[in-house]
């Protein structure tokens, strides 16, 4: 099998007015994954199912955080 293989389903785009991103199944030799590809910034990263499911852990506050951290503060926060 080749280093990272798609699915055969098409990718799913998701986008507004300050993302676009695409995700896709990918069969890789540790197992099935998620590709997140925001062309547009030119980021990607693979998740499995445990990291997914992380995701549903967390409060919008955490991913608040992350939008802070990458574009900057907003003037509330000062």
């Amino acid at each position: 099998m080749p280093e990272n293989q798609y699915s055969d389903d098409p990718p799913i785009q998701i986008s507004n007015e300050f993302a676009d991103i695409r995700v896709r199944k990918v069969y890789t030799r540790n197992g099935e994954r998620l590709e997140i590809h925001a062309h547009r910034r030119g980021y990607r990263i693979l998740l499995d199912a445990v990291e997914l499911e992380s995701l549903t852990w967390q409060t919008p506050e955490t991913f608040s955080g992350f939008l802070r951290a990458s574009v900057g503060r907003d003037v509330d926060d000062e």
